[in-house]
């Protein structure tokens, strides 16, 4: 795997937005017919609301009354987060999900390659190996081609369930691996899943793409370290696999010989569908009341309670103490993001477990904050805080696991 790369330029901006219009233009989900009168809407935003809002926290309120964001962020990030808040906020999901196209991603990080000097013979990322089995689509990012894997993340990604790909998470799955290599493994690799979005589909579908992907894993890992990973709502995916696998939900089988996974992350998980404690805040570039739409449609039923769909909602500590993974789990999240409060109610439940083998890092930041801070680090410091924190987690918390077994 390559080396994390540098910061993210206006450049890479630029090539970003040129391979985005024309996917905005031909894509059946979006096209002309339904972006330009967006963008119409969006006007006033764009050119009162967005300047107006700038002048006002940075120059007309006081330092100590100005939002979180704007005192501990530059300019470009800030820029950034406010533009992805309004298009979280307003922005039909339909086109949104164009945004993270393969079709956009894989360009744009390989022109990222490219611009630090790294060529398709020395980077195994630059083609990752497409997976389609058993009904499971997904990549496979493999550090050493012709060596078996010695640890594989497992990872499902975030989007509201409505958008997002596993190919927009390749420069940082490719990174994060490289931070695994530092810590001491040989040969990390990653499975990323592609589950069907909604509203294409709805629960169970998504749980029982998880599933089935983490079968798929079995067979591309062999005896490696197996590793459960998500962020946002792949978070709750993450955490609802781990219930289903130590207690299948009803009418599923899940196949006993499958090994129990030795660890997971979890990167700002969306615990709780709908919830008063997802709350809006200032800084954060979610927005409470979509992710509530979000969720209701993705239930499927309305019904939001179901453990299943929203596993912070699971009081059963023998439940959760089967579920836990053998070493453990990682809980990331910022404590500016709308889900604090639901994550820190789930941090408090796990912690009543027998041995949970629980690792916390809260941070002041907004959500994803890792995935964040590698796109719009400022310095290569920043962008690789948020690796070195997961990469370094696990090894540690699996060297204690071995540890714990020979003892």
């Amino acid at each position: 795997m390559h080396r994390v790369l540098g910061v993210v330029s206006w450049l890479d901006c630029l090539v970003f937005v040129l391979c985005l219009v024309p996917q905005l233009v031909i894509d059946p989900h979006a096209g002309l017919i339904k972006v330009v009168p967006w963008l119409l809407s969006a006007l006033p935003f764009f050119v009162f609301e967005l300047p107006v809002a700038f002048i006002r926290d940075h120059f007309l309120l006081p330092y100590t009354q100005r939002p979180a964001l704007v005192n501990s962020s530059t300019l470009f990030q800030e820029l950034v987060i406010r533009l992805v808040k309004y298009a979280f906020s307003n922005l039909p999901s339909d086109i949104a999900r164009v945004f993270f196209k393969k079709e956009i991603a894989l360009p744009f990080y390989r022109f990222r390659l490219l611009r630090h000097g790294l060529w398709p013979n020395n980077t195994p990322s630059w083609a990752p190996e497409e997976i389609n089995q058993d009904g499971v689509n997904g990549i496979w990012l493999k550090s050493i081609k012709n060596c078996e894997p010695d640890i594989a993340l497992y990872y499902i990604h975030g989007g509201g369930f409505t958008m997002g790909s596993s190919y927009f998470y390749l420069e940082f799955l490719a990174s994060w691996a490289s931070k695994l290599k530092d810590t001491g493994f040989k040969n990390p690799c990653v499975f990323a899943i592609d589950y069907t979005l909604v509203p294409d589909s709805k629960f169970p579908t998504q749980l029982n793409e998880a599933y089935q992907g983490y079968r798929v894993l079995h067979k591309l890992a062999g005896n490696a370290e197996l590793v459960i990973c998500g962020d946002s709502a792949g978070g709750n995916l993450a955490l609802s696999l781990l219930l289903h696998l130590a207690r299948p939900r009803g009418g599923c089988h899940v196949d006993k010989s499958l090994r129990r996974p030795s660890y997971a992350t979890l990167i700002s998980p969306w615990t709780v569908l709908v919830s008063p404690d997802n709350e809006n805040t200032p800084s954060d570039f979610l927005d409470a009341h979509q992710l509530h739409r979000y969720g209701v449609l993705y239930s499927n039923s309305g019904d939001t309670s179901d453990v299943y769909k929203s596993p912070g909602l699971c009081e059963d500590e023998q439940w959760w103490e089967e579920a836990i993974p053998v070493a453990g789990m990682h809980i990331v999240y910022g404590n500016l993001e709308v889900f604090t409060a639901g994550i820190k109610k789930l941090v408090s439940r796990v912690e009543k477990v027998r041995n949970p083998g629980l690792r916390v890092t809260e941070k002041a930041a907004v959500h994803v904050w890792p995935v964040v801070q590698l796109f719009l680090g400022a310095n290569v410091r920043e962008r690789e805080e948020g690796l070195e924190i997961l990469a370094g987690v696990i090894a540690e918390s699996l060297a204690q696991g071995k540890e714990m077994k020979i003892g």
